[in-house]
Order: structure tokens, then sequence, then C-alpha cells
């Protein structure tokens, strides 16, 4: 990391507010926009943004020192679709069990709203447990295949919601935070439909993490999509000038399939990938469920303070 103040133009940290930052990565990594191929779950440009990275030298945070325009950041989502979702399902409903039944320890079931609910695995989950699920997804294709799965998944976006305000006892917000221009903005809008009380459940790719910080700009949640690059620091003091106060804050590890996360070695090498698939799939593993914790992920539960 380059640890050298700059001030960059008209460039504004989202979370402090500070004006002078460094390069994130010992080189540019900006240039690839955001498209419909870069903004699926299981896109594999490592290493590529949409613009230069900036570490704030205030609070630690990174984000992109041009932010792409809203409209074509909403087509991409809108147009977004991966197949390898729906074979990596049942890990994802796993996934979600294991998250509530830790939030269920600040919160009881009751209305909850899934923002980017994508194919609906985490309402599945919660429906399953008794929660009142509702989703909001902008993605045509992911939330298609949440309806077929029984659900009330609706199109919008976090910031043209159409939802009652103070009416839900939980809001989940699963890699959601980093795509957001103006994060504060968007927790502002959560707290917004929290009952007083009410809890907020987020992961994030945790860019202070000792893997990210190693990996720098070859981390594979340096990507496209992502426009916020939070550290715990961070993303707790997002939370708290939002009005919140964290409960709980852990290392996330997600459920897939051993041949998902061999795929991914795409990301660095094709030919790497194709050997380790062909490894695990000779072995009888393909389709095994795995969970690695990398340590490189945050799961947080925070409350509305009343």
């Amino acid at each position: 990391m380059n640890s050298q103040a700059v001030n960059f133009g008209d460039w504004q940290c989202p979370v402090c507010g500070g004006t002078e930052a460094a390069p994130a990565f010992r080189r540019n990594t900006g240039g690839l926009r955001p498209t419909a191929d870069n903004f699926k779950p299981s896109a594999e440009h490592f290493g590529s943004t949409a613009s230069e990275v900036l570490r704030c030298t205030a609070c630690g945070h990174g984000s992109l020192a041009t932010m792409p325009a809203d409209t074509m950041v909403m087509e991409a989502y809108e147009d977004a679709a991966d197949p390898v979702s729906l074979r990596e399902e049942p890990g994802q409903v796993a996934t979600a069990e294991r998250a509530l039944a830790d939030i269920e320890r600040f919160a009881t079931p009751g209305p909850m709203v899934d923002l980017g609910c994508w194919t609906g695995s985490f309402m599945v989950a919660a429906r399953n447990r008794g929660w009142d699920a509702v989703g909001i997804e902008p993605s045509d294709w992911a939330r298609a295949r949440a309806v077929e799965r029984g659900l009330d998944a609706r199109k919008a976006d976090l910031f043209a919601h159409g939802l009652p305000e103070k009416s839900f006892s939980l809001v989940v917000l699963c890699d959601v935070l980093e795509h957001l221009a103006d994060p504060r903005a968007g927790l502002g809008v959560i707290a917004g439909l929290l009952k007083p009380g009410g809890a907020l459940y987020l992961t994030i790719p945790n860019a202070g993490s000792p893997l990210a910080r190693a990996l720098g700009r070859r981390w594979w949640s340096v990507l496209p999509m992502h426009l916020q690059y939070f550290t715990p620091a961070s993303l707790r003091m997002a939370l708290e000038s939002s009005g919140f106060s964290v409960r709980s804050s852990r290392s996330h590890a997600k459920a897939f399939t051993a041949r998902y996360y061999a795929e991914r070695l795409g990301g660095y090498s094709p030919q790497l990938a194709r050997g380790v698939v062909g490894l695990v799939n000779a072995v009888g593993m393909s389709n095994r469920m795995v969970a690695p914790n990398f340590g490189d992920r945050l799961a947080v539960i925070a409350t509305l303070e009343s």
C-alpha cells in the first residue's frame, strides 16, 4: 500500500468525509466499465475496477476515485443473470440458516425485507424459520427465479423500494453495501424501514483483513461492480453515524460446492481452474458442500438505536 496522502480533486470519502487519500494499489486497476456480465455473482475479473481505488488517510476506507454513472450501473443490474447461482442455491440456503440462527439472538421472527435478494435463498431460509419475508431485486432474471420459488420478490432498488416505513423487524443486506456509490445514504434508507430497535444483518468483503492486504489488487473481491472497500473500522463508523449499534461482527464463510470454488480459480488462471475442477470431479467431490473461512468477509448484526 502507498501511504502518501494526496488531494484528488472533488473526491471525498463516502464514510468520514475526508478529502485526502492515497492510491490503494501499487498500480492503477481502472478501466473496466460496469456490464451485466461483470455484475453477476460468479464474475471472475479479479483485480479490475471501474476506476482507480483510493484509500482515505483519515479512516482507512477505500472507494473508487470516480463513480460510474447511476444509469449504467442500474442497466447492468437489471440485465445481470447467472445460471451458476441456481446450481449453488442449496449452499446459499444453508449459509442463510446459519446466519438466521445468529440473528435470532437479537430479533424475533417477524416482518423482514431482503434488499438485493437475488434468487431468494435467504428468503427461503427465513420463511422456513417463521419470518414474513419480502425481497427487493433489480435483476429481472434473479427476481423471476425468486418468484418461481413462491417468494414475494419485487422489481425495485434500494432507493426506490416502495415499502412502508418503520415496518420491518429485520433488514437483510447481503453483499450490497459495497455496490453503492453513497453507502451512508443507503444506510439511511434502511434505518427508515426498520421499527425502533429493529436489526440489520449485512455481509461484506473485508478489505482490512490480512488476506486482502496481502493480495492487494489481486484479492478476489477487487471487482468491477465493487465501488466501496470497507474495513471493520470504516463499516462500524458508517453504521454508528447512521444510528446503528453494532451487536455482532465476525468473519463469514459462504457454503458452495467444491466445484464452484475450483471454478473461481479461473479469475487467476483458466488452466489452473480446469485442472482443479478435473481433480474434484475425479475424486467425487464436485458437489460436496464446503465453507472455507478465509477471514476476508464480515457478517455484522446491528440494531437501530431507539
